[in-house]
């Protein structure tokens, strides 16, 4: 019984490419790092004038919220 279980994903892993596999973690890398760029832009941008209280405030850009993000990474 235990046999059939993993059948149809071992079989998967057999025909999976190394080089496919890279690929989408590289893809995959890049992805969460824009997502956690534009979460740290659109984050800081909406909290820190209303913290500060003043509309001037300055505001980050796309190239900072990175530099942030690397920053921060663990």
């Amino acid at each position: 019984m235990t046999n059939m279980f993993g059948g149809a994903f071992k079989k998967g892993l057999t025909d999976f490419n190394a080089n496919n596999g890279t690929l989408l973690m590289v893809i995959g890398f890049f992805i969460m790092l824009f997502i956690r760029i534009y979460l740290v832009k659109v984050a800081y941008n909406s909290i820190v004038p209303k913290v500060m209280k003043d509309d001037d405030v300055y505001r980050l850009t796309y190239l900072d919220a990175l530099f942030v993000v690397i920053l921060l990474m663990r």
